[in-house]
């Protein structure tokens, strides 16, 4: 007898494979109710079988996540140049809006003050600070701008007077400078006065009379005697002090122009030429 047929384990061996075989054969026939035998079989293998089916699923799972990034990584990246197009195009929708109500309140000024010619320009520079003090603008002499000519922001309140022109810009001196001043009125009390900057941003209005009955919210324009155009909105009364041994009364006036965010301005170009 062969060596090999006297070894029990190998005989074993050759016993279960054969049944293995022979019970995957056998299933391939139809449905029909396994053995005992086919079912130990089966529950020995079935944990095995779950291993290698999950091990099998993760590998297949990891190379299609990596697939799926690079094609996220695509989408992202498309997604972002339409990010930054949308902003730009809000930023320039913002823009028309912006102008589009800047020209609105220009025009609503021109149809309440028929006598009163103006021209548009940009703000191009201005002096250090948070304050408009002086700046310049993009029309000259070649717009028919002229030295001492009233400029005003959009909405019509006085801003500045021209000082010095050139070709194609004109420099601008604001009422809320130290060196301005302006001849201006009480509207509601008629009281006249003078209103100069204070450099803080402020305007103050003096030479106003003791027994003025001048008070807080009062709207001060421009007056008869000013060089301006009369009815200009220069501000509102935010507080009224008595000028020490003095018979005068002074006020502190909030401009209503805004002078920390001027970026369009008009110039009045059809002025009187004398007064302050």
């Amino acid at each position: 007898m062969p060596r090999f047929l006297k070894n029990k384990q190998f005989i074993f061996v050759i016993v279960i494979a054969v049944a293995l075989i022979s019970a995957m054969a056998y299933t391939y026939g139809g449905g029909r109710n396994v053995t005992p035998i086919e079912s130990a079989i089966g529950g020995i293998l079935s944990p095995v079988e779950k291993v290698f089916y999950s091990v099998g699923n993760s590998i297949s799972n990891f190379f299609t996540s990596i697939k799926e990034i690079g094609t996220l990584r695509a989408k992202n990246a498309e997604l972002e140049k339409e990010v930054i197009k949308l902003s730009k195009n809000d930023i320039m929708l913002q823009e028309y809006i912006n102008e589009n109500d800047r020209l609105r309140d220009m025009l609503n000024f021109k149809d309440s003050n028929a006598n009163i010619t103006t021209k548009p320009a940009n703000i191009i520079s201005k002096n250090p600070g948070n304050w408009f003090n002086t700046f310049n603008i993009d029309v000259g002499s070649d717009n028919g701008i002229k030295p001492k000519m009233a400029v005003l922001d959009e909405k019509g309140n006085l801003v500045g007077i021209i000082t010095d022109v050139g070709n194609n810009w004109a420099k601008v001196l604001s009422i809320i400078d130290v060196d301005s001043s302006v001849s201006a009125l009480d509207v509601r009390t008629r009281d006249n006065g003078i209103v100069r900057g204070d450099s803080n941003g402020n305007l103050n209005m003096i030479y106003i009379p003791i027994d003025s009955k001048i008070e807080k919210g009062d709207v001060i324009t421009t007056s008869d005697m000013s060089m301006f155009p009369r009815g200009l909105i220069i501000g509102r009364v935010e507080k009224v002090e008595k000028d020490e041994g003095s018979l005068l009364k002074q006020a502190v006036i909030k401009p209503e122009a805004d002078f920390e965010r001027l970026e369009f301005v008009q110039v009045v170009t059809n002025m009187k030429t004398t007064g302050n």
